[in-house]
């Protein structure tokens, strides 16, 4: 998705991954939504702009 080799070691972000951009955002935001069967809030959607808010975020809705 965003071309980018991701792993525990590195928080990829908006700010550092020029290919995060904001039709990137939804893609990645759409395919965790259905991954793991959850639902972001609307209104963190734009604060969810890196890979550990990402994680953080999902394990928070898997609780």
């Amino acid at each position: 998705m965003l071309e980018t080799k991701v792993d525990e070691t590195t928080d990829v972000s908006m700010q550092n991954c020029p290919s995060w951009n904001s039709l990137a955002h939804i893609d990645i935001i759409m395919s965790l939504e259905e991954e793991f069967d959850i639902k972001f809030d609307k209104e963190k959607l734009t604060k969810l702009n890196s890979q550990k808010i990402l994680l953080d975020e999902i394990q928070k809705l898997k609780k």
